[in-house]
């Protein structure tokens, strides 16, 4: 991010780098750039890249535009050109968040709750003093940490196993993956697992308390407790939701709920879709009834 006007002229925000977008089962890369004005020509809010099929080194399509107005796709075979997404009249869809009375200590919403507000009131020296409480014991906790000799672990993700031949081999740029096993057979399905991964949605608590995350002795194999059952309860039922879902019997939402995502299933009919096994590594692939 790039501040301009500082010594002149209106203070405005830029975004500045580059963003690449991996699909492993087609092989193919968007890479964006998001462009910065120049000081003598261009303009603000500018975007430019391409979509390559890794495996050929093909470039497909070139991207244009803005990102704050209309994105365009140029055809590289065809050369013709279609409206990508125009961002002028898009509705802007607010996250849902549980209610800051409902959110653990350590949810960032919630720990940074006093710095935002301080911000919001331009009170810069009551944000400094709250970023810095927040810093300070996140350094405390890494010194107690290293003296015990311990390694932090992330309760609900767990580390990319790439590398030539690994599971999630082209995911490398990942640190971190999420330790839950997201393949439902539906969409509904898949936005059950997703909700029992983490509190999400009012009303939805969780059993185990967000904290500095879980220290283990130093091992490249440890898991975090996420992955080994729900963290969430609905309040609806004495039974707890399983972490996948059966393909014989499908879970719907709880009730007053809808689901949390409305997935569209986009690969092309007859290509197998391949998953990769969060527990057991093997890889698992789907494929059409009539193929």
């Amino acid at each position: 991010m790039y501040a301009r006007g500082i010594l002149f002229g209106k203070m405005k925000y830029e975004l500045g780098d580059h963003s690449f977008v991996r699909c492993p089962e087609n092989g193919l890369v968007a890479d964006i750039e998001f462009k910065t004005k120049g000081y003598f020509g261009g303009t603000y809010n500018a975007i430019g890249g391409v979509i390559k099929n890794e495996r050929t080194g093909e470039t497909l399509y070139e991207l244009s535009g803005m990102w704050s107005g209309e994105m365009i796709a140029k055809n590289m075979t065809t050369g013709k050109k279609e409206l990508l997404f125009n961002a002028t009249n898009a509705r802007h869809t607010p996250p849902l968040v549980r209610p800051l009375e409902e959110q653990d200590e350590r949810e960032s919403q919630k720990l940074w709750h006093k710095t935002v507000l301080a911000i919001k009131e331009q009170n810069h020296e009551a944000a400094t003093d709250e970023k810095t409480k927040i810093e300070d014991r996140q350094r405390e906790e890494a010194a107690k940490r290293q003296r015990d000799g311990t390694e932090w672990q992330p309760r609900l993700f767990r580390r990319v196993r790439g590398g030539p031949g690994g599971p999630e081999e082209g995911e490398e740029d990942l640190d971190w993956i999420l330790a839950a096993k997201i393949d439902g057979p539906t969409p509904d399905a898949m936005s059950q697992q997703i909700l029992s991964v983490a509190p999400i949605l009012k009303g939805q608590n969780s059993k185990t308390h967000f904290g500095n995350g879980s220290s283990q002795n130093h091992s490249s194999n440890a898991q975090p407790a996420a992955a080994t059952g729900n963290l969430i309860d609905f309040g609806e039922s004495q039974n707890p939701i399983p972490n996948s879902t059966s393909t014989q019997q499908q879970q719907q939402p709880p009730q007053g709920q809808t689901p949390l995502l409305d997935l569209q299933d986009q690969h092309e009919p007859g290509h197998p879709v391949k998953r990769v096994d969060t527990f057991t590594s093997d890889l698992d692939e789907f494929v059409d009834a009539n193929s």
